[in-house]
């Protein structure tokens, strides 16, 4: 049956298992090549092969999909199509690795103590440091292979290699070849050195401080070695040092070092949270089951894992690229997760589309301007000097200047910004794709409530809770932790709690009774206070205390049970672990025995109430998913945790629950692309998810046409960040999670988020300014030019004219990256695209050309300078510097904003500034010897400037005009 997209309300209960799929076939060590034979669970679980101890010969074993087998020409052709066009993402939605692992970790996992010690040749007491040493020697070091940073010449070539970069080399290289002018040749490469310098600078600096974050001390582990006499003695090694067959004695804050199998538990809690999201810690023990989820073997702990309470011992079963980390970072880094992000795509676009329309103009100008001059060598240099011009030579400096000032705010904000590109893509994001545990929430339960029977809050019950945690002899879990906190800030609780009591028995959990009890004495009387799962704790209740009235104690029929585990369910759905608390006084024939077990003295015990837990949503949390709504970014949750945990999370914080899914109905459509896009776009909360469904649900988003931003600090995590346009993690974040990662958050704040999003649309604001007028002005000059080549017997402007007047117009446009952004533009993301710049080019370019034909008229008709070799040309030539130099200039002003400029909006006092220094020295320029001497310019007439004011407020007005025309039509402006 195929899913459906769930609508919310969510009817599972919080221990919700995916659907099931295919017989599985254990993975025996004698079988290594059998393995595409098994057929294996359906579930995305990741894992890389475990079992036994691997044989390094095999070549079979552990190798993942890579490009090793590509040729040397694929991976140039794949490498040189991403510099070009981008990377595109190979990543399969299934894998046989994943599904090979699951099969042999389950077939370890079935096996007893002895055949687990007999498969690793080891013992109760561990290996010798002899073994240990030949174990190294043959399977190499338990470390996983880190993102590897940049060295500073590598990125100093990949800024070289843009493709605006590498056009206005060509450029450069064709203006000092074919039209012997070096003093293009040396601008174009200072803007390209400047360009390079800039985002060099900044890249290096982010990577010191990202590189300063990661060096941090070798971390250590303790394993056991035998001491020769039949004992062990606990040795501390260096993690890197651990190998397969190590035993490891666990305790609370141990970190496992690699896989492992359970040889002894008693009271074990493991908190998975960095690999599936779960908040809550689970229960880990030496049961051998056969669950849905491979997270949810019961004998075995995973690599990052920590142990949160109780003790045991564990073999190490796989270490270092056996591990299952191992198979998320050997994706992450892999060149099939390499992708382009929106922004590196928007400005290859607008350099290729320049590119284009320079093969095709510049042509027809030579063209044009040979036939009506008769000299085509002049011709040709004049159509180079055109295609220069055609370029926006600042475009790489301007661009870097805006990333570097955007990097410099967010500093501002302790954010690293690891990718300069990231601050561009972040304000063009959509949609922000976030995990829960660690993100949105804080990471630490909480005791939400404490219910009676009637589902009222009640002080008593958590008055019983207090005792059972206070006067608990084990380890504290974090349930406990919570409790003891709720109960310190419950003033009427806290009043009741000092009564003398002491403890006289204990009988501690266990993973059967799924529940613990104390016996306390008070002098008075002695009472059994017991805390455990709702269904195994009333199964040994007999009565329900009611305080309805007086507090009455009745008798627990099948009925009221079955209105108790309906209530249990209820608060499950909504997201919440219940936990159940009873009671009974024990009478004074029972305390003669003083031997208490749980077979004889649990029972009929008196039932109180539910108490209830949550990971709390983060202070201000709702505030910013408020935010997000505000500048229009939809948010979607993606976590390996439950989905009535998940969904209960995001209505506290205001995120839309109405359509959600989990992993495992993801599985069904996986192979149905439009199913699963049509899915991924619907649904706002995924749960149940793999490393991979994550970045799936990702890629999707991409192929839907949204830029995706991703949140997220875990392992289960790095896959998605680094399949996003943009990559958000924490300083407190795994390793795997920071090396995926664009942006890292010093400060856990998801305010810093929105202020990216404002940031980042203000960098793209100020860039695409700069685009849309350079380009729609180079191409208007183009049409005058060609209407000057078919009309005029000489050359409006000469080349050197030419250059100084984009020159300047260039130097007037740096202060753009300090530019003011109206507010109405931050309110929503805009897309970068090649046709916006186009349509842009092809309303306000021809505007251009029509007061450039308007000048023609004037100075051809009205000043008569239509000689050729008399100082008409040099007057002519001059007047219409002026026109362009001052009409370009003063274009930013009204492309800047959608309102009227000067009156509505004004611009920053940089750019203004900028704007008035640059006309007065153009309009200095021809009384200056530069100007006469190498220029060959003259004074204009005075008669000149009526007709050239005429001209700059004309072209104000019809633009104006022509600006709300566009909106009117596209809906957009910048």
């Amino acid at each position: 049956m195929q899913p459906s997209v769930r609508y919310n309300p969510v009817s599972q209960s919080q221990d919700e298992k995916p659907l099931v799929t295919s017989e599985q076939t254990p993975l025996t060590e004698n079988s290594p090549n059998d393995r595409e034979s098994v057929s294996y669970s359906d579930s995305e679980d990741i894992f890389v092969d475990v079992g036994s101890l691997p044989d390094k010969d095999d070549a079979d074993s552990f190798d993942l999909p890579s490009g090793s087998s590509r040729s040397t020409i694929s991976d140039l052709k794949a490498w040189l199509h991403g510099i070009f066009f981008g990377n595109a993402v190979n990543i399969s939605k299934t894998s046989g690795d994943e599904r090979r692992i699951a099969a042999a970790l389950r077939e370890t996992a079935s096996l007893d103590v002895d055949g687990i010690l007999n498969r690793f040749e080891t013992g109760f007491c561990g290996i010798t440091d002899v073994v240990a040493r030949k174990r190294l020697a043959e399977y190499g070091k338990n470390e996983l292979a880190s993102a590897v940073l940049k060295p500073w010449y590598v990125i100093v070539f990949q800024g070289i290699i843009h493709p605006f970069n590498v056009l206005l080399m060509v450029l450069g290289i064709l203006a000092i070849t074919f039209a012997d002018e070096p003093t293009t040749f040396y601008f174009v490469m200072a803007m390209v050195i400047l360009s390079v310098g800039l985002r060099s600078h900044e890249e290096l600096k982010s990577q010191k401080s990202f590189q300063s974050m990661r060096e941090l001390v070798e971390p250590q582990t303790k394993v056991l070695r035998p001491d020769g006499v039949g004992g062990f003695i606990e040795t501390e090694v260096a993690m890197a040092d651990v190998v397969p067959g190590d035993l490891l004695n666990l305790r609370p804050g141990d970190i496992f070092p690699g896989d492992a199998v359970l040889i002894e538990s008693k009271d074990l809690f493991v908190s998975q949270s960095s690999l599936t999201g779960e908040f809550l810690p689970v229960e880990k023990s030496m049961i051998t089951n056969d669950p849905q989820s491979i997270f949810d073997l019961a004998n075995v702990c995973f690599m990052s894992t920590s142990v949160v309470s109780g003790r045991g011992r564990a073999v190490v079963i796989a270490t270092g690229s056996m591990t299952y980390m191992s198979t998320v970072n050997s994706a992450l880094n892999s060149r099939a997760t390499e992708t382009t992000n929106s922004f590196d795509i928007g400005v290859r676009k607008v350099a290729y589309l320049l590119l284009g329309f320079g093969i095709i103009m510049v042509p027809i100008v030579i063209l044009v301007n040979g036939l009506t001059t008769h000299n085509f060598y002049d011709a040709v240099i004049f159509g180079m000097s055109v295609l220069i011009g055609l370029t926006p030579e600042m475009l790489p400096m301007i661009l870097n200047a805006n990333l570097a000032h955007g990097a410099s705010e967010m500093a501002k904000l302790k954010t690293i910004v690891r990718k300069l590109d990231a601050i561009q893509t972040m304000g063009v994001v959509d949609v922000i794709c976030s995990d829960k545990t660690g993100t949105l929430t804080k990471d630490e339960v909480v005791l939400t409530d404490y219910l009676d029977a009637a589902d009222v809050s009640n002080s008593d019950v958590l008055k019983y809770a207090f005792w059972n945690s206070k006067f608990s002899t084990g380890l504290k879990n974090v349930l406990d932790s919570a409790i003891l906190a709720a109960a310190e800030a419950c003033e009427e609780v806290d009043s009741l709690c000092e009564k003398g009591y002491a403890l006289v028995d204990e009988l501690p959990f266990d993973f059967v009774r799924r529940r613990m009890s104390v016996v306390l004495s008070t002098g008075s009387k002695t009472e059994m206070i017991c805390k455990g799962a709702v269904e195994e704790l009333l199964d040994i209740c007999s009565y329900v205390r009611e305080y309805t009235g007086n507090v009455t104690d009745v008798i627990m029929s099948s009925t009221y049970r079955e209105e108790l585990l309906a209530t249990a369910a209820g608060l499950n759905s909504t997201g919440l672990r219940v936990l159940a608390v009873a009671a009974r006084v024990i009478p004074e024939d029972e305390l003669e025995e003083k031997d208490f077990s749980a077979e004889k003295d649990e029972h009929k015990l008196t039932f109180l109430g539910f108490l209830t837990f949550l990971d709390p949503p983060k202070d201000d949390c709702a505030d910013a998913i408020e935010d997000f709504k505000k500048y229009h970014v939809g948010i979607k949750v993606l976590t390996g945790d439950n989905l009535a945990v998940a969904c209960n999370v995001c209505i506290n914080v205001g995120i839309d629950t109405e359509y959600c899914i989990t992993g495992p109905e993801l599985d069904e459509i996986v192979e149905d692309d439009e199913k699963f896009h049509e899915a991924v776009e619907r649904c706002s909360v995924f749960a149940k998810l793999t490393p991979i469904q994550k970045f799936n649900i990702v890629n999707a988003l991409k192929k839907n046409g949204h830029t995706v931003g991703f949140l997220g600090d875990g392992i289960n995590d790095a896959l998605a960040l680094r399949g996003a346009d943009c990559g958000i993690s924490v300083d407190t974040a795994t390793a795997l999670a920071k090396d995926a990662a664009d942006f890292i958050l010093l400060e856990k704040s998801l305010h810093v988020i929105t202020h990216a999003i404002v940031r980042g649309r203000q960098t793209h604001a100020n860039t695409i300014k700069y685009i849309k007028m350079a380009t729609s002005s180079n191409f208007g000059n183009v049409f005058s030019v060609l209407v000057a080549s078919a009309w005029l017997p000489f050359q409006p402007m000469t080349g050197n004219q030419i250059l100084i007047q984009n020159l300047l117009y260039d130097i007037s446009q740096i202060a753009i990256p300090w530019d003011n952004v109206d507010e109405e533009y931050l309110l929503y993301p805009h897309q970068w695209s090649a046709d916006s710049v186009l349509k842009f080019m092809l309303y306000l370019g021809p505007l251009s050309s029509l007061f450039d034909v308007y000048s023609f008229v004037v100075l051809w008709f009205f000043f008569d300078f239509r000689h050729p070799f008399t100082d008409d040309v040099k007057y002519f030539q001059t007047c219409w510097f002026y026109v362009g130099l001052i009409l370009q200039t003063l274009i930013v002003h009204m492309i800047r904003t959608e309102k009227i400029p000067f009156i509505q909006r004004n611009s920053s006092w940089q750019l203004a500034l900028s704007t008035v220094l640059v006309i007065g020295l153009g309009i200095a320029l021809p009384f200056t010897p530069l100007g006469t001497a190498v220029l060959g310019m003259l004074p204009v007439p005075g008669s000149f400037y009526p007709f050239f004011v005429l001209a700059i407020v004309g072209y104000f007005v019809i633009t104006q005009v022509v600006k709300k025309y566009y909106i009117y039509r596209y809906h957009e402006w910048l």
